[in-house]
Order: structure tokens, then C-alpha cells, then sequence
């Protein structure tokens, strides 16, 4: 009764997720919403059942995109059903709502360097050439803008530009996981919603005020300012490690500088306004609060200001 109660699930499951990934290819705005919808199928069943049927189901489901599309859908399924067997297998773990995202991260991450690899080889399709044309060609449409209403940009401020925009390109795997980040966050909600629906469950994310990052991502932050005084080079292989391990740890940071101003403005009983304008402000003017957030963050993590002042309190 019960494989066969699992079996049909998962072919429910599979078709929602091919009906949904059909859609996403011909319905192009609907992708907007829809990638983030296509894992929860992967969520809810391998929460349900575990991760080896979930592999059964996710077979099925590459064989079904293929034989129904063509070959270019494998890298949408490859990104959403590693990504959200991930979360359904930290789910089924019982392991608690950010130990989760962590691991849907993880999983997206993976699948979207996986594909990154794949498509060059397979598909031939190069993402740093096609990263630098899409950034040539946004210049010099913005070149062309300015020129249009009167306010050139001097040759000066053009290659500062590109400087700028070539830095870029040494940050794709932060970009990977920036991404996996995003993926995973939206993803798991939306599959919490779901399964709080369909089995009567609570599953939600704590308040904002309660992330915390491992304390270890401040050695990690401290190796990348290090080694980018080291490798110093763009041409060394070394200076891709340093530039994303520096980077992306100081990304994180100053998510904890965030969280933990909703955390003081919580204990001192403040207006919920406070926390909310400066979301607001770093989102309008992120330089101009990214050292100081950055700053409190590493002083949070580094001193646990928060259980001083809860043992405190």
C-alpha cells in the first residue's frame, strides 16, 4: 500500500514538475516566478520519502524532459532537482530552517557550477565571453544614453568603467553562490507554504533577528583579506581564491550586521522602523553601508554580543 501510495505520488509529482517546466520554455515571463516554483516538487517528495526515491523521481524526470523537449531543458532540471532534493533531504533531517537553506544553498550551488562546466564542454558555450559581451555591450549602450542627453563620459571614466566590469568576472563563483542563496531561500518558503498546506505541518522561518552565521566565517573572511594582499595579480590563480574568498564571507558579514541590528532593536524594544529604514537605505546606498554593517557583523560574531546582552538581560 504504501509503495504504491509512493509511486503514485511521485508520478503526480513528476508530471506537475514537467507541466511546470514546459511552461517555463514557452510562457518566457513566467520563468521570472516559475524557477523557483519548479524544485518544490523535488522538496515535497524527497521530504516525504527520502532521498532514493526522490533519485528514481528525479531520473524520470530527466528522461521525460528530454524525451518531451529537447536537450537544452537538462540544465534547468539538473539546477532545480539537485536544489530541491537538497532542502527535502535537510527537511526529512528534521534539521532547523536556516541549517536548511545552508543546504539547499549548497545543493543549488553545486548544480549551477555543475551546468556552468556541462554547458562549456557540451554546448560549447563559453560564460566569461559571454559575460564580457553583455557587459560591452550595456556600456556602450550607457555611453550612448549619456551622449544622447548631453552628458558624455569621458574616455577616463570609460576605462575606470571597464576596470571595473573586467573585476567582475573573478567573482563568478561569489555570483554562484549568491545565486544558490537566492534560489534556495525562495525555493524553501515556497515549498514550506506548500507542505504546511498539503500536511498540516508548521514549517517557517524564524524571525530575521535570529540568523546567525558559524563564528568561522570571520577566519575565512580574515584568510581572503590576507591572501588578497598576497596575490596581488589577476593573471595568478591564486587571486580568484583570494578576491571570492574575501568577497562572499564579507557578503555574509554584513547579512549578520543586518540580523543583528532586528536583534537590538528587538531588545531595546525600539520601532520596528528603525531596521526596516536602514534595509532600505543599504538597499538605495549599499557602499555607503556595506563597511559599517560589514563592521558590526564581524564584532557581533566575534564578541556574541548577543548572548552578552541576553545573559546580560
Amino acid at each position: 500500500m504504501n509503495e504504491s501510495k509512493k509511486l503514485t505520488e511521485g508520478a503526480i509529482l513528476s508530471a506537475i514538475f514537467i507541466v511546470l517546466l514546459i511552461a517555463t520554455f514557452y510562457i518566457p515571463f513566467l520563468s521570472i516566478i516559475s524557477v523557483f516554483v519548479l524544485p518544490v516538487p523535488f522538496v515535497i517528495y524527497t521530504a516525504k520519502y527520502g532521498i532514493k526515491p526522490a533519485l528514481v523521481m528525479f531520473a524520470v524526470a530527466i528522461l521525460l524532459s528530454m524525451m518531451l523537449m529537447t536537450i537544452f531543458s537538462l540544465p534547468i532540471v539538473l539546477l532545480v532537482g539537485l536544489g530541491g532534493m537538497a532542502i527535502g533531504m535537510a527537511i526529512d533531517a528534521k534539521k532547523e530552517p536556516y541549517e536548511t537553506w545552508a543546504q539547499g544553498t549548497v545543493g543549488f550551488s553545486l548544480s549551477l557550477a555543475i551546468i556552468y562546466v556541462v554547458t562549456q564542454f557540451i554546448f560549447e558555450l563559453n560564460w566569461v565571453d559571454e559575460f564580457v559581451l553583455l557587459m560591452e555591450d550595456s556600456l556602450q549602450t550607457t555611453v550612448s544614453m549619456f551622449d544622447q542627453f548631453g552628458a558624455g563620459i569621458s574616455q577616463e571614466e570609460v576605462e575606470a568603467i571597464e576596470a571595473m566590469m573586467r573585476e567582475l568576472i573573478y567573482l563568478i563563483p561569489t555570483g554562484i553562490v549568491l545565486i544558490g542563496i537566492i534560489l534556495a531561500f525562495l525555493s524553501q518558503w515556497i515549498s514550506y507554504q506548500v507542505i504546511n498546506r498539503l500536511e498540516g505541518t508548521n514549517y517557517s522561518f524564524p524571525a530575521f533577528r535570529q540568523f546567525r552565521l558559524p563564528s568561522s566565517v570571520i577566519w575565512i573572511f580574515l584568510l581572503g583579506i590576507i591572501l588578497t594582499w598576497i596575490y596581488t595579480d589577476p593573471a595568478d590563480t591564486m587571486y580568484l581564491a583570494a578576491v571570492n574568498l574575501y568577497t562572499l564571507p564579507g557578503l555574509l558579514i554584513v547579512l549578520q550586521g543586518l540580523s543583528f541590528i532586528f536583534f537590538f532593536t528587538y531588545y531595546k524594544n525600539w520601532s520596528k522602523a528603525i531596521p526596516i529604514i536602514t534595509v532600505i537605505f543599504f538597499i538605495l546606498f549599499p557602499f555607503l553601508l556595506l563597511y559599517p554593517l560589514r563592521i558590526l557583523g564581524i564584532i557581533d560574531l566575534g564578541f556574541q554580543l548577543r548572548d552578552r546582552l541576553t545573559d546580560k538581560g
